[in-house]
């Protein structure tokens, strides 16, 4: 065919001949040309850098995804260089990695538009913008770093609660990416042109993505990609990225693993990793098909696997920058402990009927309880990327108030002998998802409430609270958070705006009420004429004057003080929406008043609205 072509079409000149060079040339010189649009969203350097900080001192320390000392040459010269070292890829990795750690970092000040920080929102719109540049890459002519990308986005999104239910679709995405490329395979074992550098992080992403979807799976109860899947890449080796470059020939070999590096995450959870898929394909399979006895040897190999693991020493965990063991330490204990709640589960109320099931309520409270002791440990620290990056503490708090609500009340067993602790460990998973809504905004309105739902339940099976007093605590909690997140609202602009402009005379009205009455409220028709006699700019018809004392009338809270509505002109001022004792608690001369609620009370009247304040967290895509 060749010889044809050549006999054919060369003498026309219609001999088309592939010049694989010049291909390459080509696709070189784009891959360098910088974005502007993505560079247009780059925060201030000194912002940027704090970001990068953060990243990498508490991230790269669980997921291993760039080699710090080649990151940090070619980030210094993103900055100082700009016009020959910022091509488009960097800038997106730049970018990824500020959306991974924008909620995390200390903000000086946060503010709220509805029910999302400021915060949360620019992190949303560097994502958005990184994976629309992404989805415009050659899929055939890729690069590390594309990989790395992909992977900070995944990571970005499960911090920052982007598409939640997509997390196990996307995890799946990443390894069947690593697939088509042969992450699954030894790169040893391939082509020699594959440099050491490359096959080390080549390890290192397939062992990030493979845990991503180990995770991904375990949370939305469904089989994980690489259970089946038969590969022969050798786990990471436990060194510091210092320990090679870019130049290097041949990798140092892995360190003992009770040194510990910033790689010894990845190098110890491959160990467990068997273990850890097999419980997988277990508890995503059809229900029933586990009986007693091999919940008690899983729960003997998790136990083994836990011991196992190196106790490194992690007192020195508040040096900015250094080496955080204690992170490690945390995440390769829980990724095992969390398997035990639902192997356990099940046989939980088979207690009543058969006395050997109360090892699965004990070991089941234990496996709650240690979890929530292990993140408690990184916030002493200030470390919170954990918390932000899985949902133990809606777990946890559900897990410990469902096996103790199980207990009789009086009983004197272990569970209910630590009842009050069991509260306590209740306060702290409250307290650490309070913080992540207060960085992050309420981007799931529920989970939240479910949380302190489950504290009242529980300190009312205790009798420590009568069922009101429980049912109004969990109200207050719910109430104050919201009233911190009002607060510190952005102005709003809203809809509502626009629809009272439409009442004539409004804007008069709500500037005399202001400047000629200060704090008077007219009720009556008689009211309204002096108001107007008193403005000559002011004139308002019968039927708009309806409109506007029906606005004016409702008051901006939804209780009543003192079982009389509150009116508005009393809350017009911005002290109104700041944390106040709650009038609808039982007072101590009547211990069980009853909630006396406003039914005048309208969202409206602070500017706001349900599906402006969550937006788009109703939708269950």
């Amino acid at each position: 065919m060749k010889e044809t072509a050549d006999e054919w079409l060369k003498p026309v000149k219609a001999h088309d001949r592939k010049d694989r060079k010049k291909r390459k040339e080509d696709r070189d010189k784009f891959y360098l040309q910088p974005d502007a649009q993505l560079e247009s969203l780059l925060p201030p350097k000194d912002h940027c850098d704090a970001l990068v900080e953060v990243y990498i001192d508490q991230f790269e320390q669980m997921h291993r995804i760039i080699h710090i000392p080649t990151f940090r040459r070619e980030y210094s010269q993103f900055w100082e260089n700009p016009t020959e070292s910022r091509y488009a890829a960097l800038t997106a990795l730049v970018l990824a990695i500020c959306a991974v750690a924008n909620c995390i970092h200390t903000h000086e000040s946060l503010r709220f538009t509805g029910m999302i920080s400021n915060a949360h929102s620019t992190a949303e719109k560097w994502i958005k913008a990184v994976e629309e540049w992404q989805s415009r890459q050659s899929m055939k002519h890729r690069k590390l770093i594309h990989y790395q990308v992909a992977c900070l986005l995944y990571l970005s999104k499960r911090v920052n609660t982007v598409k939640k239910k997509r997390f196990w679709t996307n995890s799946g995405a990443l390894i069947q990416d690593g697939i088509s490329v042969g992450l699954h395979r030894e790169p040893s074992h391939m082509s020699g042109k594959i440099s050491v550098y490359n096959q080390e992080m080549r390890r290192r992403i397939w062992a990030t993505v493979q845990e991503f979807d180990m995770q991904a799976s375990f949370d939305h109860g469904l089989p994980t990609l690489v259970s089946q899947l038969h590969y022969d890449v050798q786990p990471p080796r436990n060194l510091d990225d210092e320990d090679f470059d870019e130049d290097t020939t041949q990798l140092p070999p892995s360190k003992h693993g009770k040194e510990y590096t910033y790689s010894s995450y990845q190098n110890l959870a491959r160990q467990s990793l068997p273990l850890r898929m097999e419980l997988s394909r277990l508890l995503s399979g059809p229900p029933g098909e586990v009986d007693y006895d091999q919940v008690i040897r899983y729960t003997n190999d998790i136990t083994h696997e836990i011991d196992s693991l190196p106790s490194w020493e992690h007192n020195n965990n508040n040096t900015h920058g250094g080496k955080r063991p204690l992170l490690a330490y945390t995440l390769l204990h829980i990724q095992l402990r969390q398997y035990i709640i639902p192997l356990h589960q099940p046989f939980l109320k088979l207690r009543k009927s058969n006395a050997k099931y109360q090892y699965s309520e004990i070991i089941y409270y234990n496996a709650a309880r240690d979890i929530v002791l292990l993140h408690d440990k990184l916030y002493e620290q200030g470390i919170r990327c954990l918390n932000f990056l899985r949902e133990d503490a809606l777990t946890t708090a559900v897990n410990l108030c469902s096996v103790t609500m199980l207990q009789p009340r009086g009983s004197t067993n272990m569970i209910m002998i630590n009842s009050q602790h069991t509260v306590k460990l209740l306060e702290k998973c409250l307290s650490m998802k309070e913080d992540r809504l207060l960085r992050c905004g309420n981007t799931e309105p529920w989970g939240y409430s479910i949380m302190c739902s489950a504290l009242g339940l529980l300190e009312a099976h205790l009798g420590t609270k009568t069922t009101e007093q429980a049912k109004a605590s969990s109200a207050e909690r719910f109430v104050n958070l919201h009233y911190k997140l009002l607060a510190n609202q952005e102005p709003p602009v809203s809809s509502q705006q626009t629809e009272l402009s439409r009442i004539p005379g409004l804007e008069v009205a709500e500037r005399a009420k202001v400047s000629i009455i200060p704090g008077f409220v007219p009720t009556t028709a008689a009211a309204a004429a002096a108001l107007s006699s008193s403005s000559p700019s002011l004139s308002l018809s019968s039927s708009s004057f309806e409109q506007l004392l029906t606005h004016l009338s409702k008051s901006v809270t939804p209780f009543s003080f003192q079982g009389y509505p509150a009116s508005s002109a009393s809350q017009n001022t911005v002290d109104s929406l700041l944390p106040q004792p709650l009038p609808w608690m039982p007072t101590s001369i009547d211990p069980q008043a009853a909630q006396s609620f406003n039914p005048d009370f309208s969202l409206e009247a602070l500017g706001l609205n349900l599906n402006e304040l969550w937006g788009e967290s109703w939708d269950f895509s």
